[in-house]
């Protein structure tokens, strides 16, 4: 996804900058928080059907920049409400919080990897005809 996209008529290139929402989640922390949204599904779901009462599940996602150097960095605030709903009165509750890092790739694609792309120009370092440096 992280090729050119080339349409005809078009002056500038443009790129896919949609987010791979499944894959970041089955990413982050080790695909934890995928696990923990799958069985919350399946415990909200028997509860549910059992007391015949809503329940619900919340996912809260922050972003925040992580580095003033390098505004491609941010930090991910992840946080997970379970509200399972008991048979007779009242509700079992669970909060889950996980922060991790993340990049924000070129048009805002965010990718838990860092992106091979050449955000700021950092790769054009080197002098035109020089392909790399010795040591």
């Amino acid at each position: 996804m992280t090729e050119e996209i080339k349409e005809a008529g078009n002056l500038q290139p443009t790129y896919d900058r949609s987010t791979d929402f499944p894959q970041l989640i089955a990413d982050i922390e080790g695909g934890v928080i995928a696990n923990v949204l799958g069985l919350g599904f399946s415990n909200v779901a028997l509860a549910v059907a059992n007391s015949g009462k809503s329940g619900e599940i919340t996912l809260k996602v922050k972003l925040k920049p992580a580095s003033k150097t390098d505004p491609s960095i941010l930090n991910v605030d992840a946080s997970i409400a379970i509200n399972e709903p008991k048979p007779n009165y009242g509700s079992k509750k669970e909060d889950f919080k996980y922060e991790t890092v993340a990049y924000a790739a070129k048009g805002g694609r965010v990718t838990y990897e860092r992106p091979d792309e050449d955000v700021r120009h950092q790769l054009n370092i080197l002098p035109n005809g020089v392909n790399s440096l010795h040591v």
